[in-house]
């Protein structure tokens, strides 16, 4: 049996990782290649799992924990993919508040499974205004470890990716790239939109053509911890009923509402991700920081009368905060929309700290 591909593309929350990883499958499905995709959470629900397989493409799930914590349940799920899918290539996305990946998967993977798994370099996508406050640190309410925690996912990237590129103007793209060759000498880097295509091509060039620096990062792994920490993480999946809703606005509404109460009270979002589903369309939309306006990746055309709609939401605000203002968001939007709205699951933590099964440094 010939090896499989392994592309990891890590970075920080609201990066764009899942829509890149989308426009990377298509790209080598086109070219005749088999494509697996691992997806990644500290809980269970997971939007980014069903917006992949929305667009029909195969997944699996490593849940309740990172890559490197559940390790022996990432390569599992590799193995899963050779027994059912035989993809080429697995494109695997872990937890946007994760790093220290090279010595905690890559080196593991390299000492144990090379026979099965050809490693490619490590991308870590980055999101321009996460970037911009990294730059200008005062810029944001983030805590410094959480800026620690994203300074660390770039040092240790193969390829720096800087994504949704068409926000920007020339002289904040230059500036940009100014600050990142500065800064990470020697790195591969690409310039691409995600949501657009453009670069995705050359991206991916660099994947299948350049080989992993496999540098290993000094981690300060308390600094580490309480990085994620800081983090409230929150879960909800809910059926929603009404008459011919127009999950479109009521998404927008959804992640609107809870940005202008993280507004009022100087609260960060990370990234807060909203999936709506029904037995004949779907729609997801998402905010990746307190300042910025709601995106939708994909808007539905038809109304229906009873959608099941998925919140995964990370801040940088306490778990129970995070709850409270969403679900009374989802009671204010109950009473606007006229509807009936029953809860399915509900998932509210603080990540613990990170405790990978492997880590080698040399």
């Amino acid at each position: 049996m010939s090896k499989i591909d392994l592309v990891i593309i890590g970075g920080f929350l609201g990066a764009g990782k899942t829509t890149s990883i989308v426009n990377i499958a298509r790209y080598l499905l086109e070219r005749g290649k088999r494509i697996g995709i691992v997806t990644n959470d500290q809980g269970s629900d997971l939007v980014d799992s069903n917006f992949l397989r929305s667009v029909g493409l195969s997944v699996l799930e490593v849940k309740e924990g990172c890559f490197c914590c559940n390790f022996d349940q990432f390569v599992e799920k590799i193995y899963n993919f050779t027994e059912q899918d035989a993809p080429d290539i697995i494109l695997a996305e872990p937890v946007g508040s994760c790093t220290d990946l090279i010595a905690t998967i890559f080196k593991p993977l390299e000492r144990d499974y090379l026979d099965k798994i050809n490693l490619k370099p490590l991308s870590i996508a980055v999101d321009p205004k996460r970037l911009k406050k990294l730059m200008i640190e005062k810029s944001s309410n983030f805590h410094s470890e959480i800026n620690y925690l994203f300074q660390k996912q770039l040092e240790e990237a193969d390829i720096i990716v800087l994504n949704k590129i068409d926000t920007l103007t020339k002289e904040e793209l230059e500036e940009m790239n100014n600050f990142l060759k500065k800064n990470f000498r020697g790195v591969e880097m690409v310039n691409i939109s995600a949501r657009n295509g453009t670069n995705v091509e050359e991206w991916i060039d660099k994947i299948f053509k350049i080989s992993s620096n496999e540098k290993t990062l000094e981690i300060d792994y308390d600094l580490y911890g309480t990085a994620e920490a800081r983090l409230g993480w929150l879960n909800i999946t809910s059926k929603i009923e009404g008459k011919c809703i127009d999950i479109n606005s009521f998404l927008r509404d959804l992640l609107e509402e809870i940005r202008q109460a993280f507004l009022k009270d100087q609260y960060e979002i990370a990234h807060i991700k909203a999936y709506g589903i029904s037995p004949s369309d779907w729609a997801k939309a998402s905010v990746v920081s307190t300042e910025e306006p709601i995106a939708f990746d994909k808007v539905s055309g038809t109304p229906a009368d009873v959608w099941n709609v998925v919140i995964n939401a990370r801040a940088d605000i306490e778990p129970d905060e995070l709850k409270n203002i969403t679900l009374g968001v989802l009671g204010l939007l109950k009473e606007r929309y006229k509807l009936k709205i029953h809860s399915l699951n509900t998932q509210c933590f603080k990540p613990k700290k990170p405790t990978p099964k492997y880590r080698f440094i040399e």
